[in-house]
């Protein structure tokens, strides 16, 4: 069974080894010690990952091992819990990376952080602060000696410190260093990197990631509290020339979620971000259907996405609409207030007994699947009018037919296609926009309307995401789950009963996520991001004390 979980020790000691100082200030020790473990990654590195504190991140990812989903994935790997598989793989390791006593027993120091650079192809570094340099080398040697057959030891003095290495016999090829440098730090390499150890120890300040004015600028962009930060230089490596100067990500974990907050210079000009500019806006969330799992809201300008509607649209609506000479930028939106929202719920027709459907819109209705509603305001009522009687003139040329009618003294217009029911859309008399399918949504859309807004589908719990931000996007897993969960056993075809109870089971072993959360919006010049994964938290007397593992 342990060697299902073999390849993953040296991952760990080297990746899971990546951070900096606290909080990218300078970390607790010397003076003469620059900005932590940062002063030891190269600014030249493809990517660069930093831990503040390597003893608290390893204790929030304990708690992880009560989640239900946890223990799920381990038992498809015949492990009983979660807790069992992560101490089979941190016997192996040699360092029980769930507990600071481990941490500090094994040599290391985990307050001063952690931090790894990525130089290309497979080689890698990393830097860890050390606590006892006795102890560090012999929970290395030990790893080398059992896990990779490295059995012999050499030990050096040279410019930077002492080099440790660790080789197979009869091979001169080191397959694990460690270069103990002044500060109480250690670099750690394996293979290939292991002979640019000396090369890293004497790199300048200047070219270190201690002194990347891009990163620094993002980390002062993103507030908050973080457990790791994550930088992405452009130009090389996962970032080609010509996108950006570098992104950078900051993690947090907290008992009811992890959130991955990123922040990048907008490269082009500062007129193409406005359209991620909150300007606020009535909220129009209260007029959505109680059942939607899937809510968006956009609190920015409509006018200044006029770049971006054609890639929403795709290239045969934009076609012909430029060919009816219909300009969407005057004729809507320039006409549209901030504060659109959008919403998609389960169909309760639903039929999945043909299984997941084609995504491809031209072959499957989606509206065989899931219910839409998306609502915007007008500024002007007749102008809004007079667009949409437009709309069937130039439909044709992207391969829908739309037919005004009346629904109660409203007029709507309802639109279908080679797949079946497109959708529908209306503007009421107050200068609500609705877009829905199927028609009988837009039906229901359209009643609500008449009556004050209800408090919608967001709930309590999830209010508060992105206030600020120009989009924000809610994937509500509970909501979601909850519909799968009340379908009938005909939604699943032939020997449903079977195929439901199966997924219900997949389900509840995955209802303590809780929901999916995006959120955009600029800060000064820069494009911001934030995704965060909600969590519904262990029962109350669930511990998650970790009983370190044994190598």
């Amino acid at each position: 069974m342990l060697r299902r979980v073999g390849f993953l020790p040296l991952v760990l000691l080297l990746v899971v080894f990546a951070g900096c100082s606290r909080c990218g200030k300078e970390a607790a020790g010397p003076a003469d010690s620059p900005r932590g473990v940062s002063r030891y990654l190269p600014r030249t590195a493809q990517a660069a990952v930093v831990i503040d504190d390597l003893g608290t991140l390893g204790e929030k990812l304990a708690r992880f091992q009560n989640l239900k989903v946890a223990s799920f994935v381990a038992q498809l790997q015949n492990f009983p819990s979660a807790e069992r598989y992560v101490s089979a793989v941190m016997r192996q390791v040699g360092v029980d990376l769930r507990s600071r006593k481990a941490l500090e027993d094994a040599g290391i120091d985990p307050k001063r952080g952690a931090g790894a650079a990525f130089l290309g192809g497979t080689q890698a570094v990393s830097v860890i602060g050390v606590k006892d340099a006795d102890k560090l080398k012999t929970t290395f040697a030990t790893f080398a000696r059992t896990r990779l057959g490295a059995t012999e030891e050499q030990d050096t003095k040279v410019d930077a410190g002492r080099l440790v290495t660790f080789n197979r016999p009869g091979s001169t090829t080191p397959l694990l260093g460690m270069l103990f440098l002044k500060h109480d730090l250690v670099l750690l390499s394996a293979g290939a990197s292991v002979a640019r150890l000396p090369e890293l120890a004497a790199l300048p300040e200047e070219q270190s990631l201690a002194k990347e004015p891009v990163l620094e600028a993002s980390l002062k962009r993103l507030a908050g509290d973080r457990d790791f930060h994550v930088w992405l230089p452009g130009g090389s490596g996962l970032l080609p020339a010509g996108t950006v100067q570098g992104i950078t990500f900051t993690g947090h974990i907290e008992e009811r979620a992890v959130t991955l907050r990123a922040d990048a210079p907008w490269p082009d000009t500062q007129a193409s971000l406005a359209a991620l500019e909150s300007k606020g806006g009535e909220s129009l969330t209260g007029w959505l259907p109680q059942d939607s799992f899937l809510v968006a809201r956009y609190r920015g300008d409509p006018a200044q996405l006029d770049g971006v509607w054609p890639y929403l649209a795709g290239s045969q609506v934009t076609r012909a609409v430029q060919n009816a000479g219909f300009d969407v930028k005057t004729e809507v939106l320039d006409n549209l207030k901030p504060g659109m929202v959008f919403a998609l719920s389960l169909s309760p027709t639903v039929n999945l007994s043909s299984g997941m459907p084609d995504l491809d819109l031209r072959r499957t209705n989606p509206f065989r699947f899931v219910n839409l509603v998306a609502l915007a305001e007008v500024k002007d009522v007749a102008k809004g009018q007079a667009t949409l009687d437009k709309v069937p003139g130039f439909a044709g040329g992207f391969g829908a037919k739309v037919e005004p009618t009346d629904m109660s003294g409203q007029k709507a217009y309802l639109t279908s296609y080679r797949a079946g029911e497109g959708a529908h859309f209306a503007l009421s008399k107050d200068g609500k926009l609705v877009l829905a399918g199927p028609r009988a949504r837009l039906e229901s859309t359209l009643a609500s309307l008449a009556q004050p807004a209800g408090a919608g589908p967001v709930s309590e719990d999830l209010k508060a995401v992105g206030k600020d931000a120009a989009l924000v996007v809610l994937l509500d897993l509970r909501r979601l789950s909850d519909a799968v969960k009340a379908l009938p056993s005909a939604a699943w075809g032939i020997g449903g009963f079977a195929i439901k109870a199966t997924t219900v089971r997949w389900l509840d072993a995955t209802d303590d996520l809780r929901a999916v959360t995006l959120a955009l919006s600029r800060k000064d010049k820069a494009l911001q991001a934030e995704v965060s994964l909600r969590l519904t938290p262990a029962p109350a007397g669930t511990t998650t004390t970790t009983t370190p593992a044994t190598p």
